[in-house]
């Protein structure tokens, strides 16, 4: 009896599960017909997916100064993308920001999505395979919408009209190139370079809210830097039709290089308004200066004076000439410091190209437009405890108390030198005065006119400076790798996916053989 007892409990053998599952082989023929029957069903209405990649390089700046802050940035960057640059890494999250996607679907009209149904699957239209294009005025951008829209040789019926949970039994009937009033909004319907009148299709146009698409193309978006310590980011996207995947990653580029082009335009927006109002009051300055001149002269018919004074004139002009430059150095650094020292301004660049005198400032000053636009990027984007937004709002803190001190030091010393010429312009006056009255009065009045004048050629230059600047300004990207990719689908792959059903269709009912034996053997 205990013999007995204790071979009951041994369980079940491998034998005996062979012969019991090839008893129920049925079991084995139905799961794995059925399993493969389904991911057959699923292969045939599954688009496939496309995958197209691109290849950036984020151009550095080449100056020394900016090689040492980026460098400086990686080792006190908080966790940069695998030890890269912080600098890469920022631009990586500057290129990803929704806002940059929400304008590449405003520019394809990615909200709007056009699919037909010839048979079983579902495929998606768009670009050379799309006759017409639809657009729904009066929507909000949190609103919904769909249609189903039936060409027939140049004749259009509107139709299935939705707005969110609301239906619409009202259908509408007229040609491509039309707009209709409909519930929803006014539907204009558009024919594109793919149609030419003969199609005979039915498609359904689906609006989403924009929000609701770049959510979709971010979960499709991968983006990563090539190597550690690099520049170069890998682009890519999966959909369904190659052509979008491409439009969507060159725009991506685009959009990109061109807000980054309109930051860079600001740094000279400053400098641009400082010039050309100092221009204007300095014109006004001039002409008074030549009206006065011409009219003492008419009065006084004083044809030949700069003749008699002439020894005096030259010194006068060469001493006049360095107070003019002196003046303008000082009139720049005094604006910069008042810019810098005003609180408002504190997130702001500041004016470049006026301070050409002082090599060390100025790169100081572009140094610091650059940290300060970089932190504006990454503060539009986060908030104010980011680890990133706060070191860098330490380094322009900084950076500004040593701009502060650069300006003020020039400031003083343009007073000293003018202070040292003007005394040697007092001893040089001394030497005409025993020339007439009339002399002396021009003397005073042509010096003041060439001060002007020195002033006036000053601001042109650095206007034109700043033209030239904003003009040959290049973009921070440089496409290495157009995007491309494979002619194959990467998903689904109708062989794997075949084989792991078949898996699936043996293991169910072998795993159910094996529960059902070992429960017959604890119930005996």
């Amino acid at each position: 009896m205990q013999d007995t007892k204790y071979e009951h409990s041994q369980g079940i053998t491998f034998k005996e599960y062979l012969n019991y599952c090839k008893a129920k082989h049925l079991w084995f023929i139905i799961s794995t017909a059925v399993c493969i029957l389904l991911a057959t069903g699923y292969l045939i209405l599954k688009n496939p997916v496309y995958e197209r990649s691109a290849q950036i390089m984020i151009k550095d700046d080449a100056s020394p100064s900016s090689k040492l802050t980026a460098g400086l940035s990686m080792m006190q960057g908080f966790g940069g993308l695998l030890g890269a640059s912080s600098n890469v890494s920022n631009e990586l999250i500057s290129m990803k920001t929704p806002a940059n996607i929400l304008e590449v679907v405003k520019r394809l009209n990615l909200d709007y999505s056009y699919s037909t149904r010839p048979f079983i699957r579902k495929i998606p239209l768009y670009g050379d395979s799309l006759p017409v294009n639809v657009n729904i005025s009066g929507m909000k951008d949190c609103d919904d919408a769909s249609m189903k829209i039936e060409l027939q040789n140049g004749k259009v019926k509107i139709s299935n009209l939705k707005k969110n949970k609301n239906k619409f039994d009202t259908e509408y009937n007229g040609t491509v190139n039309s707009v209709y009033h409909s519930p929803i909004g006014l539907i204009a319907i558009t024919a594109t370079k793919a149609y030419n009148g003969k199609e005979d299709i039915t498609i359904n146009v689906k609006k989403n809210a924009p929000i609701k698409t770049v959510k979709g193309i971010e979960e499709k978006l991968d983006a990563g830097i090539t190597e550690e310590m690099g520049s170069v980011i890998d682009l890519s996207y999966e959909d369904a039709i190659p052509q979008r995947a491409e439009d969507i990653l060159n725009m991506l580029i685009r959009v990109y290089n061109e807000k980054w082009m309109n930051d860079e335009n600001q740094l000279n927006s400053k400098t641009t308004q400082f010039i050309d109002n100092r221009i204007s009051e300095i014109t006004s300055d001039l002409g008074k200066a030549e009206n006065t001149i011409t009219t003492y002269k008419s009065k006084n018919n004083l044809p030949d004076v700069i003749e008699t004074t002439k020894l005096a004139m030259e010194t006068s002009t060469e001493v006049s000439g360095e107070i003019a430059t002196l003046r303008g150095q000082r009139e720049s650094a005094k604006f910069i410091l008042d810019f810098v020292n005003n609180h408002s301004n504190s997130n702001q660049t500041l004016p470049v190209n006026l301070l050409s005198n002082d090599k060390v400032l100025s790169a100081q000053i572009e140094e610091y437009n650059k940290l300060q636009l970089e932190h504006n990027r990454i503060a539009e984007n986060s908030n104010k405890t980011n680890a990133i937004v706060q070191n860098i709002d330490k380094q322009l803190n900084n950076m500004r108390k040593s701009i502060k001190a650069a300006l003020a030091n020039t400031v003083k010393q343009a007073d000293i030198q003018m202070a040292s010429y003007n005394e040697l312009k007092g001893t040089n006056d001394a030497q005409v005065k025993s020339s007439p009255k009339q002399a002396k009065f021009l003397l005073s009045a042509e010096r003041q006119q060439k001060i002007q004048e020195q002033l006036y050629i000053f601001m042109l230059q650095k206007r034109e400076e700043n033209v030239l600047s904003k003009a040959f300004t290049p973009y921070k990207t440089r496409v290495l790798s157009a995007p491309m990719g494979d002619i194959e689908p990467v998903a689904p792959k109708p062989f794997i996916f075949i084989l792991i059903s078949l898996a699936i269709g043996i293991i169910l009912p072998a795993l159910s053989a094996f529960l059902k034996m070992n429960f017959r053997k604890l119930m005996e």
